[in-house]
């Protein structure tokens, strides 16, 4: 039972509608003024209804479900949708609870309007899907991920421009998905965007897909969201039109300095014969000297043949990636050029069998300017060989002559002509060999002995994203980081870093981050940096070692670096490269083995 009185205030002076009904029969029993306004019935008509005539037919259903729980003494809340006497569809959320009414088991009800928030939710909810559309329509590439970079959106776009659909990779992790970006500017200022929490603009290359990408990557309730396009096409462009002036300052100096020399030295010898001012017994001199500056003109123009033939190897660079079999790949460019090069048999040593995700075209390129290569300076040998291995999830091409060979001294010349952007010699295609490896993700480096020949290398590594498109098939172990194992020797004081397998700019400044945090950590001013295991060469980090690394590495404490040296000769000369430009105090000493290197360090008190 309830009060008449607290009733009365309660019930008929609410703003809200209210009315109470019999649970047995579901009549309305009574109703206030503010539900006969709200619903358009007088008090008379909406004691003749009940709550199904409230309700739209097609409701009525969950209605009868509800039935039982009606009965029940507890207070419920609930929406639903109700109907006007005009037809009109009401919103409405219903607070019940029981109560007896003139001897009647009943419940009274509050209903409250929702519609403003209905319509609030049905405007929020069409927004979301129109977004949802452009996302899905654009060629941005968008992705949001949480903050235990698991995957929780991946546009068509970003399947687009990665390579993976989206039910590959949602609620994963990122680094799982893409282990090829760790380390990369992609990293960092993926881990800048969700650690400090700003928005980070920035540009980078995508190597498995060959793309460049420009970023944003910008804080988010849940994580961080990042959004990304295709430049690839405008960043090429800008390289070609560098590479274009790089040319024609190229030509200029030939036409200032190396064409006009010896042309200059000519005119004024033969003007001396012309003036009869040569005495009878000077003609000879005079010829010998002629002929120098005629060789010197030819080797001039040799060199400007010789740069249109690398040209004609290595340009225009194309830019389809496609899947193909790459032991078939080597079969089909030897059997090729085994017909041009009938005095060298091509052997081709491969037990590869795996199709490759790369740029087919510029690969075939930079293989036939190195055959041709080793042919051209091994003519009293009979053979070339081209052999392609598996090593540590990289294919690593090599083509091997049997010629001449190159001493130390022109090793270390090619060593800087293939480590930098701009040509030292127009003779010399091999910079873009090396940039066909960097291109994907790898480098080219070169072995020789005087008298035994050289062998040119290059690496190509495997990628996750690569393996997929080549097979269809998920895989995320297909890509193998190169990694750095650091240890502290306590017994002695010192640094451990051994350095394994293949490295570039990003996995340096990876392992040299860690070797700056291990320095502190444990006070440690002496290090032993173990490169016995490294393959190839690292020019492309020299200069971050040289500016970013011995610097704060210094100031932290490091004295003395015992650094033993890998068998690669390029290795060798990158090292070599990095102690010479240091701008440092701190003592590094090279060797061959790392009992010697512990011996230094052992000595130094």
């Amino acid at each position: 039972m309830i009060e008449r009185a607290g009733f009365d205030v309660l019930f008929y002076a609410n703003p809200q509608p209210m009315w109470i009904f019999d649970v047995n029969t579901l009549r309305i029993l009574e109703v206030n003024a503010a539900a006969t306004a709200r619903y358009g019935y007088t008090h008379e008509e909406f004691l003749t209804k009940t709550l199904r005539d409230l309700r739209p037919v097609e409701d009525i259903p969950l209605l009868e479900e509800l039935l039982p729980a009606i009965k029940e003494k507890e207070t419920h809340y609930r929406e639903f949708r109700h109907v006007a006497k005009n037809g009109t569809l009401l919103n409405v959320e219903v607070i019940s609870y029981p109560i007896t009414y003139e001897g009647v088991k009943a419940r009274i009800v509050y209903g409250r309007s929702i519609d403003a928030r209905k319509e609030l939710v049905g405007k929020l909810e069409l927004t979301q899907r129109r977004l949802l559309q452009i996302l899905e329509t654009t060629i941005i590439g968008f992705m949001q991920i949480d903050f235990g970079w698991r995957i929780a959106y991946w546009n068509k776009a970003a399947e687009e421009l990665i390579g993976y659909n989206r039910q590959i990779v949602l609620n994963k992790s990122i680094w799982e998905v893409l282990p090829e970006i760790l380390h990369s500017d992609f990293y960092h200022s993926f881990e800048s965007a969700m650690t400090d929490r700003i928005s980070v603009d920035f540009t980078d290359y995508f190597w498995p897909t060959q793309k460049w990408f420009n970023c944003t990557a910008y804080p988010a309730e849940t994580g961080i969201i990042v959004h990304f396009r295709d430049i690839t096409h405008k960043r090429l462009s800008q390289e070609s039109l560098l590479e274009k002036i790089d040319q024609l300052k190229e030509i200029s100096y030939l036409n200032s300095h190396a064409l006009r020399k010896p042309v200059a030295s000519l005119l004024g010898l033969t003007e001396l014969v012309k003036e009869d001012l040569i005495k009878p017994g000077e003609f000879k001199d005079i010829a010998a000297l002629i002929n120098d500056c005629s060789i010197e003109l030819d080797n001039v123009v040799n060199d400007v043949n010789n740069w249109i033939n690398d040209e004609d190897y290595l340009q225009p660079f194309d830019t389809v990636i496609e899947a193909f079999d790459f032991r078939t790949f080597l079969q089909y460019v030897v059997d090729k050029l085994q017909p041009i090069y009938r005095r060298h048999e091509l052997i081709i040593i491969s037990d590869i069998q795996l199709s490759f995700y790369g740029n087919k075209q510029i690969i075939e390129q930079a293989l036939r300017y190195l055959i041709d290569n080793a042919v051209k300076f091994s003519p009293v040998a009979n053979r070339v060989i081209v052999k392609a291995e598996l090593v540590m999830q990289n294919i690593v091409l090599s083509v091997e002559d049997f010629g001449v060979g190159m001493d130390v001294d022109q090793l270390h010349k090619l060593f800087h002509r293939i480590n930098q952007k701009k040509h030292v010699n127009l003779s010399s295609g091999l910079p873009k060999i090396n940039e066909v490896c960097r291109r994907h993700n790898g480098n080219m480096w070169i072995e020789s002995v005087p008298g035994d020949g050289s062998t040119f290398y290059m690496r190509f590594p495997l990628s996750n994203v690569g393996a997929y498109k080549s097979t269809g098939v998920i895989n995320f172990g297909v890509y193998r980081q190169s990694y750095t194992d650091i240890s502290y020797n306590e017994e002695h004081h010192y640094l451990y870093v051994d350095w394994i397998g293949f490295h570039n700019l990003h996995s340096v400044k990876d392992g040299c981050l860690k070797m700056l945090a291990y320095i502190r950590k444990y006070d440690c001013g002496r290090i032993i940096n173990d490169n016995s295991q490294v393959i190839g060469g690292w020019m492309d980090a020299c200069d971050w070692i040289i500016e970013n690394f011995f610097p704060p590495a210094e100031q932290a404490g490091l004295k003395h670096l015992a650094w033993v040296l890998s068998p690669s000769l390029f290795s060798k000369l990158s090292a070599q490269y990095t102690v010479e430009h240091k701008e440092t105090s701190v003592v590094i000493q090279r060797f061959e083995d790392n009992q010697a290197a512990h011996d230094w360090l052992a000595s130094i008190r």
